[in-house]
Order: C-alpha cells, then structure tokens, then sequence
C-alpha cells in the first residue's frame, strides 16, 4: 500500500483516490474558505472605518471656523438683494493674462504670511498650505476648505483635509486659476456631489428658483480677502455637449471672448436671476456631477460674480 503522503499525488482511477485525494482537496477548500473569511472582515473593517470617517470626521474635513460678526452683519444685509450694482470696465482688465487653455503654474506658491492671512484661517493654513480659501452657503451643509495644488490637479479628488483618503474628498479650486493680483477671471471650484450631503451635495438645490430667492448669496473667502458672491446662472449639462464648456473658462484674452463664455452660460440658465455680470467682475463657478453617482457625465454648476 502506498504511503499517506503519495496519496495527494493519485489520480482519480486509483483505487485510494476516494480517500487520499479527496481528503487533499477539502483540506485545501477549507483553506480557502478561512482565507476568504478573513479577506471578507478585512474589507468589512475597512468599509467601516470608511464610514465612521465619512460620518464623524467629516471625510477628514475641519470644523469650521466661526463667522467674523462682521462678516455675517454684511452677509445678512446683501442676502435679500436680487441684482447686484456691476461696476463699469474702464480698463481691459483681463487682457495679457493668458486663455483658457494657458498651462498651469510651474512654480509652487510662495507661502502667504501669517499676517496677511484671514485670523480665522491662520491656524488652518498652519495646518495645511495647500488650502486656498473658505466655502459656505447658507442653507445647505456646505462648509469647507478649498484647496489647490498646481502641478497635481486631481490630488484632493479622493483626499480629505488631512491628506489621507476619503471617498468624499475635498474641493478644489482648478490649477489654471490664480487668486492672486494677476487673477482669472473665473474662478473654478469642483466638488464630489455625495449622496449623504456632503461636499457639494447639496448644491443642486439651487435647481429650485425658491432656493435661489432665499439664497441669492453665498460667500467664498480667499485666505486674505473675505467676499460675498452674488448667484447669475444655474446650468445643468453634459460634458461635450456645449460649444463654449464651462468648465474651459478660466480666463479671457479679450472682451469679446470673455462675453462669448459668458453668454454661454447665460444661454444654459434654468432660469433668469436678472443679474447679469460686466466686463471686469470676477467671475466664480461651482461645480459638481449632476447626479450622485462617481460615474457619470452630467455636470450640475453654478456661476457667481463678486459683490463690490
């Protein structure tokens, strides 16, 4: 008879493959099962801890800093404005600074002093220099940091706050944009759209002209300039459906190319907020996917331009 360890080794008409093989082969499939079981809790745990970030920690978002008395003073005393007073371009204040297809900076930005930072964001940036500004829109859960990161457009696409990742990332304001003296005339901020709120969400309730009327504004802070910004257009699209994409609008050689963008936009409007922006003013998009699937080429946006 044939040693216990030839049995693995015998085939399916020997006479000892009814003991030896077969009882090779469950020992390897209970192998198998308890390998499957512990990958199956590994991605359980992981899952979790995904969701408790997600829930608890804000995808690794901050708290918010408190709203400057006279920041919120102003905001609730421009909050019922309809329109917004634009002032005339008396210069071509966007002319030599590039297309929309300019190329990102090649050089990183100089770190901001702390005194010319906002008080409210020093600890903040001390924190995380990638942070270039401030969301927040009354009404909704939206209340976050924006960042940049020239040279890595996408590096906040699935990272929070703290650089470690989150399913929610963080927003982002697109490297062709510059807040600084020479700025864009448009400035691009994206944003997942969660379907737990989070992030940018929940700006597709400006879908709603009730929402809007509530809501004309919202306000965006630069790290040294705090600014409240006045809603033009609400659009709902397709990536490659429009001539003129939004989301190719950085800036302007001239005025007829900054007023065929902007047009545009207008043209998509779900409706009219009767404001209509002028050569010269800055101009700031929102953006998100139209639904709150990853995958999809819906784009849901809002275009805003700086109160004076």
């Amino acid at each position: 008879m044939p040693r216990k360890q030839r049995y693995r080794r015998l085939q399916g008409d020997s006479a000892y493959y009814p003991f030896g093989a077969r009882k090779v082969l469950r020992q390897k499939q209970r192998r198998h099962a308890r390998l499957l079981r512990w990958v199956g809790i590994l991605v359980l745990c992981g899952a979790a801890a995904l969701l408790v970030r997600q829930a608890v920690f804000r995808g690794g978002q901050p708290t918010p800093p408190p709203v400057p008395a006279t920041a919120e003073t102003a905001t609730q005393e421009t909050a019922h404005r309809a329109t917004v007073t634009v002032r005339p371009a008396t210069v071509d204040a966007l002319a030599g600074q590039g297309t929309a297809e300019s190329a990102a900076p090649e050089q990183q930005p100089t770190p901001l002093p702390e005194a010319e930072i906002l008080p409210q964001y020093r600890e903040l940036y001390a924190e995380n220099s990638d942070m270039v500004g401030w969301l927040r829109i009354d009404g909704t859960d939206i209340d976050y940091p924006v960042m940049q990161t020239p040279g890595d457009n996408e590096y906040y696409l699935r990272r929070g706050f703290d650089k470690l990742y989150a399913t929610s990332g963080s927003l982002f304001l697109d490297e062709r944009c510059s807040l600084g003296p020479d700025a864009t005339a448009n400035w691009l901020i994206y944003g997942h759209n969660m379907s737990d709120g989070s992030m940018l969400g929940q700006l597709d309730r400006y879908e709603d002209p009730d929402f809007y009327a509530e809501h004309p504004t919202f306000t965006f802070d630069t790290l040294t300039t705090p600014g409240t910004w006045q809603v033009v257009a609400v659009i709902r699209t397709t990536l490659g459906a429009d001539e003129w994409p939004y989301y190719t609008f950085f800036d302007a050689g001239s005025r007829a190319d900054w007023q065929r963008r902007v047009d545009a936009i207008l043209d998509l409007a779900l409706y009219d907020t009767g404001v209509v922006p002028e050569y010269g003013d800055q101009l700031l998009t929102l953006s998100t996917c139209g639904t709150s699937s990853f995958y999809t080429d819906e784009r849901f946006a809002v275009l805003a331009v700086r109160m004076e």
